[in-house]
């Protein structure tokens, strides 16, 4: 594949050591710590050169998105760190509104019962907000380094080169249609339509009795891995028979380890599976994603890192009146080339592959 052809695609500089952070989710405060014993100053500035990499996912839930997106933004226009963008940000970016994000979007009330208190984004700020996002790649690489928010897939990255696109929204736009065109053609679509007319607004029932749809899941199956830009930052997903309610609304679908099936000698470093760091508290849904301990390398080959370490679901802490000091999820870096994964309280782990 030709990576000049894609204005998604960008270079990270060579041998630089850097410092790759997992998904914030507007955790200002887990972020300035994690800064801190990465050894970076307030400006983003590191003593020896070390330069900040965000896997995305900088928003939505967490109680201060907008600090965490002004001084990412701020560090990026300095040339101290780079981002690529996240599933969440492409959902500002579209105007997709989704569970967590009432700090930006208004018509998200119902998000305030759950994740409130937290800053909302300035309106005279907006606009130019998502003219910066808009330009975030969807990938960062060099020779020795790739990362991504959910998934590499080649196929699908061969896709960002197929049109020529002046914006990231037209392209996702471009293939969501494409995507409906083709799914109209399919055996499912009359399935799909007729279970999303008779449930109604009980696909976002949490204590709604639901039962197994198989039209809503070959939707949500097809749509994964159909548009480019949603399977790199969404990841791909399989079909389960048995439901289960998570981000506001019923699903059929789990995410699929992609990794199993990568073979390449290049390291790729993802964010975006919620990753546990203590093996209790894992939720079915995800007991077959990760079957590997937290600091272990993915795949085949050993090649994928994930360094997310579920810090985004801290409200569920907040709710429950557990004190940070008391945390089982966490905000996390991966230092590169040292392979060493540091947490926001400060511990460091060497990562491991099996032998």
């Amino acid at each position: 594949m030709d990576f000049n052809r894609s204005r998604f695609i960008r270079s990270l500089p060579a041998s630089i050591p850097l410092d790759i952070i997992g998904d914030v989710h507007g955790e200002w405060e887990p972020l300035q710590q994690l800064l801190h014993f990465l050894g970076y100053d307030e400006r983003g500035r590191h003593p020896r050169g070390r330069k900040l990499v965000f896997v995305g996912d900088l928003c939505d839930r967490g109680p201060d998105s907008p600090a965490v997106l002004d001084w990412a933004i701020e560090m990026m226009a300095n040339d101290q760190a780079y981002a690529v963008i996240g599933n969440h940000e492409l959902n500002l970016l579209v105007n997709d509104p989704k569970d967590g994000s009432g700090w930006y979007f208004p018509d998200r009330s119902q998000d305030e019962t759950r994740y409130a208190p937290w800053q909302h984004y300035a309106d005279h700020k907006r606009q130019q907000l998502k003219e910066t996002l808009a330009q975030w790649p969807l990938i960062l690489q060099r020779d020795d380094l790739r990362i991504v928010h959910a998934a590499w897939l080649p196929d699908c990255i061969d896709k960002l080169s197929e049109c020529a696109f002046s914006s990231l929204a037209e392209m996702n736009q471009y293939w969501e249609e494409r995507f409906h065109d083709d799914f109209r053609q399919t055996a499912w679509y009359d399935v799909y339509k007729q279970e999303t007319e008779n449930l109604g607004i009980s696909l976002e029932d949490e204590h709604y009795a639901m039962s197994f749809q198989p039209g809503i899941a070959h939707y949500d199956l097809l749509r994964s891995c159909h548009n480019p830009v949603r399977a790199l930052t969404s990841g791909i997903q399989a079909v389960t028979k048995t439901p289960f309610y998570i981000n506001g609304r019923w699903r059929f679908t789990v995410r699929k380890p992609w990794w199993q099936q990568y073979t390449d000698q290049v390291a790729v470093i993802i964010g975006h599976y919620w990753r546990n760091w203590y093996s209790e508290g894992v939720a079915e849904h995800r007991k077959n994603l990760f079957q590997e301990p937290p600091t272990q390398w993915l795949g085949s080959q050993q090649q994928v890192f994930c360094i997310d370490y579920s810090v985004g679901a801290r409200w569920r802490e907040r709710q429950q009146s557990i004190l940070p000091t008391q945390t089982r999820l966490h905000l996390a870096a991966l230092r590169w080339p040292e392979k060493v994964i540091v947490l926001d309280n400060g511990t460091h782990y060497l990562s491991e592959k099996k032998h």
